[in-house]
């Protein structure tokens, strides 16, 4: 049992590595564990957006996923160069795994599939690859339909350019 522990902690140390930096004060969303469904609730998200006026960053990274641990390595570096660019959405750092059950959405008390969620926001993305992005105002509409690939995140003048509004 104590093995397991250690291991468990071990892991969970390796992991926190793909975490977002503090700075841009990310709202974390985790799904409890279940067999059947990973659900994640936006509700908390979209109230802080609404209360803001500020449009959501919602960032759909895996634990397990080396482009994503890339991608908050990059944040980490860049923190001086991109915190003010942050500083105007809220930040939505969703973790999850790259396998597992299927990925649902909660938002009051309405749940959806990825599916849905992505019809719901007006995602004309076909493929889901991780990392995902969406940028999304408080009332859940596209401001702007975002790349899939780090490669269009990871420049800083490209990271700006993602969360310049029009």
């Amino acid at each position: 049992m104590r093995i397991v522990a250690v291991l468990l902690l071990t892991l969970g140390a390796s992991l926190a590595a793909a975490d977002i930096p503090v700075e841009y004060n990310p709202l974390v969303v985790e799904a409890p564990f279940s067999f059947s469904e990973r659900v994640f609730d936006l509700t908390s998200a979209v109230d802080r957006a609404n209360r803001e006026n500020k449009p959501l960053y919602i960032y759909l990274g895996a634990d397990d996923c080396p482009p994503c641990k890339a991608y908050s390595a990059f944040l980490q570096k860049n923190r001086e160069l991109l915190k003010a660019s942050f500083d105007r959405v809220i930040f939505v750092d969703i973790r999850t795994w790259l396998k597992g059950p299927a990925l649902v959405f909660k938002i009051g008390g309405n749940r959806y599939s990825l599916a849905k969620f992505k019809a719901l926001v007006g995602d004309a993305n076909r493929s889901l690859t991780y990392p995902y992005f969406w940028l999304l105002t408080p009332s859940l509409r596209q401001v702007k339909q975002l790349p899939l690939g780090t490669a269009n995140y990871m420049p800083v003048d490209k990271q700006i350019e993602i969360l310049r509004l029009p």
